[in-house]
């Protein structure tokens, strides 16, 4: 099996939790059918940009969003951009757990 890891450049706001859901459905097709098809396996690395002053209960709400779209079987990442220092990006430095 070949494994395979994707960058997903992603931009968070209080305003678009409803966009990145729809996104990881997508996603999660996309990827889901192309491992299916290709013998691979495919980690998303979400990398995050975040909206200055960001309350931070809009990052567990994603997460939370995260765990419930992806199965364990496909591994995700969150990670931040470079040159987004923002106080609150201490917080994606781990791997979001999809269980």
């Amino acid at each position: 099996m070949h494994f395979e890891v994707v960058d997903c450049p992603v931009t968070l706001t209080s305003e678009n939790r409803d966009e990145l859901r729809l996104l990881y459905a997508d996603l999660r097709d996309h990827y889901l059918r192309r491992d299916a098809a290709n013998g691979t396996r495919t980690t998303l690395n979400f990398v995050w940009c975040i909206a200055p002053g960001l309350d931070p209960a809009c990052f567990w709400a994603t997460y939370a969003d995260q765990r419930h779209t992806f199965a364990p079987s496909q591994p995700i990442m969150n990670s931040a951009q470079d040159g987004c220092a923002h106080a609150e990006l201490h917080l994606l430095n781990h791997v979001i757990p999809t269980a």
